[in-house]
This record gives structure tokens, C-alpha cells and sequence, in this order.
């Protein structure tokens, strides 16, 4: 396997992205505290007028080590909307927050499903009663699909706060929010009207990765069928299974055209390491993923930098030319022969996954990329996926 970069480049990749930093003055991750309240005490204001069935305000804090119970009780059918605010701060050398849309969950009852806050508004329609339950948590920081919290991931040290606004609308999500919005100044009614009248919806057949939960990251085209990614300040892996066997002639061809990168600095740190990639998924839990980098050259390989996905990823640098962005490019490769290459040892058997991942969580930046004709194809084989 690739090594990842340490020592001294390391430390000048970091350097150079503090004074990025500093240059470009990027803000917070989502709405602030601020904004927060000043809804909240409208919601206590107005609330007989809104519509509003209860409310709650719920503080959540870094160091987290289970999920918190809210006490607040929604039925089967209730509509519910959870306004949050805030960030944690991860490192404050580098400046790293997460914002609601990338940290915060919930669910309905001690065992119940979970889902990530895909907006700092995010509304449902509860499918079973019980209680709500929220928890802050990085992603990929779980011990498991079960949402158990992992012991040596528990963020002491960390920073910050978020504040989540919880409301159960008495006669459902659009007449609430409608209501609500005459009387919010504060903006987070609007989005929060938005984003239920015309909910964003990833493409048939793909799901987000459950370890970083759902977002609204990547959607359909409707004219050309192809796939759109557009990453801000947040993380997400779109998924589709295969089971296809890794045969020497075994072909991985795709489409994309990437018109803004998330960082303009080398990604091979954990600080910087925001990208646009596409990926192929093996039964022996590896992948290798082929990125856009900003300025690492053509043909670099490295190791992810990120914890747990160090001892499972391999990135391979496809593209880094400024002057290729705008552009539909083709790719094909000879999968078997690039594993061999990237990660070496014995070869799997399958290949069992394609992903598209996007990345922009660190420097808080934004990301563009299309992706079409994505294809595995073996001898007398092939499998269209877009």
C-alpha cells in the first residue's frame, strides 16, 4: 500500500492551508447560534399561531458517549422539523468545524433507525412513535450500523456546541412552516419551507453510505440521466452494490466533468483532504479511488489520511489539470493491474461496490463534479450502472 505523507511536506500542506484560510475568511459551517435563538423565541412567541403542536430546545456538546433521549414524544404521522445551529470544532490549529449537516442525527426511539441531519432544517414524518433521540457525531465515528458509539472516538478536547430547535406541527410541515415564515426573521423558516415542498433526491438504485450518513449531495439530472455532485461544506459516498467478478480483462469506464474543486491545495493531509472522487469497492473491504487533486501530479498514489479509512482506502490522482475542468472527460482502466499497482498483495475475487465520494469538510469549500456511462465490463460482459 501507498504510504501517507508526513514530515516535512505535511507540515508546509499545512501551513499553506492556514494562510488560505486567513486569505479566504471562511465562516461557519451552518447557521449560528444566534440565528437559532432568535427563531426559538419567535417559536415561543407565535407558537399558537404557527400551528405549532410542542416544541423543545435541546443543547448538544462534543464528548458525547451515547445517544441523548429529548423527552419529546412524536406519534406515528406526526411532521416534525429540527432547526440547528452551531458547529464543534475539531482542531482549532487548522481551523476544522462541522457544521449540523454533517454531525448531527436522530431518531425515533432507543433503537430506531438512524439519519443524518441532511440540512440544518431537515423535516420528516415520523413512520413509528416513540421518542427523539439526537446525537453529535462525527462521520464515520460510529462503532457500527446499530449507531453504537465507539469509546476511543469520543471527541474530549473538541469544542463548541450545536442548539437544535425541535418543533411537531399541529396541522403538518407546509401550513406550519408557512405560517412560522411570516414571522421568522432569522431565514431558517424559509429553508426549512424549501426543502419540504421539493426534497432532494439521490439517483435510483445508489444509497448514501450509512457511516456518513444521508445528505443532499448528489441528484439525478433530469434531461441527460447523468449524475450531479455538488459538495459544500460537508462529506458524502454515494453507493451502488455489483457483484462483479476482477478477471485480468476486467474494465472500469466513466464519464465526469468537474468544475470546481473543494480545495486548492494538495489533499494528501488530513487537514486539505477535500476531493471529488469516483471508486471501486473489493470483497476484501479495500477500495481505490480514482480523484481529482488540485496540484498533485498525474499517477500520484497515496494512503488516506483519515482514521479507519487509512487501513482501507487508496487514492489514485487521475486528473489535476486546471485546464481540463469544465470538461466531459473519458476514463477506462484495467482495474486488476491498477490494484495491483496502488495496493499490491493477493488480489480479491469481486469487486462488490462503485462509489462517488465528495469531500469539502475541512476547508469548509465547494466542489462541482458530473459523472455518466459509468461501466464494469469483464470479456462477453458488461454492467451499466449510469
Amino acid at each position: 500500500m501507498a504510504e501517507p505523507t508526513t514530515g516535512l511536506p505535511a507540515l508546509m500542506t499545512l501551513g499553506r492551508a492556514l494562510i488560505e484560510r486567513l486569505k479566504s475568511g471562511r465562516g461557519k459551517p451552518g447557521p449560528g447560534l444566534a440565528q437559532i435563538d432568535l427563531l426559538a423565541r419567535k417559536i415561543a412567541d407565535r407558537h399558537a399561531v404557527a400551528g405549532i403542536a410542542a416544541y423543545i430546545t435541546v443543547d448538544l456538546t462534543p464528548g458525547m458517549q451515547d445517544w441523548h433521549d429529548t423527552g419529546f414524544h412524536v406519534d406515528e404521522g406526526d411532521e416534525v422539523t429540527l432547526f440547528a445551529g452551531g458547529d464543534i470544532t475539531l482542531s482549532r490549529l487548522a481551523d476544522v468545524r462541522m457544521g449540523p449537516k454533517v454531525a448531527l442525527w436522530y431518531r425515533i426511539g432507543r433503537n430506531g433507525a438512524m439519519h443524518k441531519f441532511p440540512t440544518a432544517s431537515p423535516s420528516f414524518r415520523a413512520d413509528e412513535a416513540g421518542a427523539l433521540y439526537l446525537a453529535l457525531q462525527p462521520p464515520g465515528d460510529w462503532a457500527n450500523e446499530s449507531g453504537d458509539f465507539d469509546p476511543s472516538k469520543i471527541l474530549h478536547g473538541a469544542g463548541g456546541r450545536m442548539r437544535v430547535v425541535v418543533v411537531k406541527w399541529r396541522d403538518g410541515a407546509e401550513r406550519g412552516l408557512k405560517a412560522l415564515l411570516h414571522v421568522d426573521k432569522s431565514g431558517l423558516a424559509g429553508d426549512a419551507l424549501i426543502q419540504w415542498r421539493y426534497p432532494v433526491r439521490h439517483p435510483q438504485g445508489w444509497q448514501y453510505l450509512w457511516r456518513l450518513g444521508e445528505g443532499e449531495i448528489y441528484t439525478a439530472d433530469a434531461e441527460y440521466g447523468h449524475i450531479c455532485c455538488h459538495t459544500a461544506a460537508d462529506v458524502g459516498i454515494l453507493q451502488i452494490p455489483v457483484d462483479f467478478a476482477l478477471a485480468d480483462a476486467t474494465r472500469f469506464s466513466w464519464k465526469w466533468r468537474a468544475t470546481v474543486l473543494p480545495s486548492s491545495i494538495r489533499e494528501d493531509i488530513q487537514p486539505t483532504h477535500d476531493y471529488l472522487s469516483i471508486a471501486v469497492e473489493f470483497d476484501n473491504g479495500l477500495d481505490l479511488t480514482y480523484m481529482w487533486s488540485s496540484e498533485l501530479p498525474t499517477g500520484t498514489i497515496f494512503q488516506c489520511p483519515l482514521p479507519w479509512w487509512d487501513e482501507r482506502e487508496t487514492h489514485w490522482v487521475l486528473r489535476s489539470s486546471a485546464g481540463d475542468l469544465g470538461k466531459w472527460l473519458t476514463e477506462d482502466r484495467n482495474i486488476k493491474s491498477d490494484y495491483a499497482q496502488a495496493i499490491g498483495g493477493v488480489a480479491p475475487e469481486r469487486i462488490v461496490g462503485v462509489w462517488l465520494i465528495a469531500n469539502s469538510v475541512f476547508q469548509r469549500g465547494e466542489g462541482k463534479c458530473d459523472y455518466a456511462d459509468i461501466m464494469l465490463s469483464n470479456t462477453g460482459q458488461q454492467l451499466a450502472l449510469v
